[in-house]
């Protein structure tokens, strides 16, 4: 591949230059995202180079620490659009934008017959290239979402860089046949079943994932340091490739079981930093009750289970209308990322709508509405101004529709099963509003059940027999709690901003992350020299090509002789000039 497109690595594999062993002065750092849209991943990766840059816009953090932990960036990406993308990289103004270089757009997001799984490795693999071509000085290339890229940045440039891969979740646990790694009703089902050609399907389909899925744990192997976002991740991915938390082959005697594998949790810039830089003015620091909407944020997926929620509204409408609240319903607000070019966000928003509406005309409430990016002020103002019960659908909203929501609502529900992290719950807890979320995944590492929050335990849903679901219900009786008792829901949300600040500040990050830094940088290194030390003189290297050519004459030699006994080749001739005559011929 590398070859095809040109790529000059001479220099790159014998450049051996003396230099410090920890970060060298404004180190450049790499970023290899995807597809830079609107998403947990995304924030995590935009928060990763903010942390790189030099942070001296934050006046609240220590100076000497900004001056030490700085460097440059440049982000890669084969996809961002302006109407899909946070603020930070939206042209033309975005503070990273100016980072962003969008690369192998032209290369196809799937296939006719599918093989979206394949499109993404060839696309990672051509962003890879080319961010190595621009960047042949690097210091540290950091890769999230699929490993494809690293061998060819470590076994094949033999990059003196280190080689971070930051694992979101294994990528053979996010296919649509399970929910987050655990097996839903969509799996493979019973090959036994169906015609023959759907069985030979199935198995077609089981040998391509199994491919993927044992490319994906060989790439990943190559990395310098792997990071992931939480201990449930991490405890998947050593269930899921065991071979990477064993010692690499030259590091037997100097690395210990599971030591390239590292947590760094997904921050934000707690609300309390702000107001100590604000000298006490943030509007999200005010400990007071909330009367505002109810609402959910989530990209629109169906692993996403927001079809939770809108049951679980059902239900409060039901204990509504029968005097079984002591407060008047809020109402509902489904907000996330919205791709028009992702098939699934345009189907499931379809699916959670025609459901939403299904229960409002049941209770004689005004259907659904749903707001896009163009109609982002006015939808602000609905969402925000309505009292009655009533549910509504934000497709990507921009930062300041998020701060408004943030700033206004009275509960927050998070409703994936499994999930890996969850960057959501920790901006709710931020703002000082509960968390309403499932007992599994990373929410059980960020929210505090009973003190920062809710969580609910987790059963599957049978279609039919929605309400009487104990997830449902726990869901229900959950929100119920918190808009029933706006007192201690403002207390248990003040608590939350403070586990925030102590735990997932950005401060805590950036310390952590530049130690990352300094140890994927000292790794390469180590790895890149070793390997340059084992290459053979140049003496051995002629000796060896002699060798082999002589190997060749003779195999050459004896395939002539063979084919002139057996008559094949004419007298006289060799075996090219044989070929040479029959191609005039």
């Amino acid at each position: 591949f590398a070859f095809a497109f040109g790529v000059d690595v001479g220099s790159i594999r014998l450049d051996i230059v003396p230099t410090s062993p920890t970060m060298t002065k404004q180190p450049l750092v790499v970023f290899i995202h995807l597809d830079l849209g609107i998403g947990g991943a995304e924030s995590l990766v935009l928060n990763l180079a903010k942390a790189t840059l030099p942070a001296s816009s934050d006046p609240h953090e220590n100076s000497a620490t900004n001056e030490e932990s700085s460097g440059t960036i440049s982000i890669y990406t084969t996809h961002c659009s302006p109407t899909h993308c946070y603020d930070e990289v939206k042209p033309p103004n975005g503070p990273l934008y100016p980072f962003v270089n969008v690369c192998g757009s032209w290369i196809p997001r799937k296939l006719f017959f599918g093989g979206t799984a394949l499109c993404s490795a060839l696309r990672m693999l051509y962003l890879t290239y080319r961010a190595m071509k621009d960047n042949p000085q690097a210091d540290v290339f950091v890769i999230d979402v699929l490993p494809t890229g690293v061998p060819y940045l470590v076994n094949y440039c033999n990059a003196r860089a280190g080689v971070l891969f930051y694992c979101h979740f294994p990528d053979q646990l996010l296919t649509m046949d399970t929910v987050n790694g655990e097996q839903g009703s969509s799996g493979y089902g019973n090959s036994s079943n169906g015609s023959l050609m759907i069985r030979l399907l199935k198995h077609l389909k089981r040998l391509y994932r199994g491919i993927l899925d044992k490319t994906e744990e060989i790439t990943m192997s190559y990395s310098d340091l792997v990071v992931v976002n939480s201990l449930f991740t991490r405890a998947q991915v050593e269930k899921t490739f065991p071979t990477l938390f064993l010692p690499r082959d030259d590091d037997r005697d100097d690395e210990s079981y599971g030591e390239r594998i590292k947590v760094l949790y997904p921050a934000i810039e707690s609300s309390l930093s702000r107001e100590r830089a604000n000298n006490g003015t943030d509007e999200t620091t005010m400990n007071k009750p909330r009367t505002g909407p109810i609402v959910s944020l989530n990209r629109f997926e169906r692993k996403k289970n927001v079809a939770l929620l809108l049951h679980s509204y059902d239900l409060l409408l039901d204990k509504s209308s029968e005097g079984d609240l002591t407060v008047k319903l809020p109402p509902l607000i489904i907000a996330g990322g919205y791709d028009p070019m992702n098939v699934e966000n345009v189907e499931h928003l379809s699916e959670l709508r025609a459901l939403a509406d299904s229960i409002l005309s049941r209770h004689n409430l005004q259907l659904s509405k749903v707001y896009s990016p163009s109609s982002d002020k006015d939808a602000t103002i609905s969402a925000t101004t309505q009292k009655s019960a009533s549910i509504e659908f934000h497709l990507s909203i921009s930062n300041a529709k998020r701060k408004k929501f943030l700033s206004s609502a009275s509960v927050w529900c998070y409703t994936p099963h499994r999930e890996h992290f969850g960057i959501v719950p920790l901006e709710s807890m931020d703002a000082a509003v509960p968390v309403v979320a499932i007992r599994s995944g990373g929410p059980m590492e960020t929210i505090v059940d009973g003190v920062t929050g809710i969580l609910v335990d987790y059963e599957p849903i049978v279609a039919g027999q929605e309400k009487q679901s104990a997830t449902v219900c726990g869901f229900a009786d959950a929100i119920a709690k918190l808009i029933s008792h706006p007192k201690q829901t403002a207390e248990m949300g003040q608590r939350g901003k403070e586990r925030v600040h102590e735990i997932f500040g950005m401060e805590t990050f950036r310390n952590q992350w530049w130690e990352l830094l300094d140890e994927a940088q000292a790794r390469g290194r180590k790895r890149h020299d070793r390997a340059c030390a084992s290459y053979p003189s140049l003496a051995f290297s002629a000796l060896r090509s002699l060798r082999e050519m002589f190997i060749v004459f003779l195999f050459v030699a004896a395939l002539t002789w063979t084919l002139t006994r057996c008559g094949i080749l004419e007298d006289g001739y060799g075996l090219i000039g044989t070929l040479k005559v029959h191609y005039r011929r």
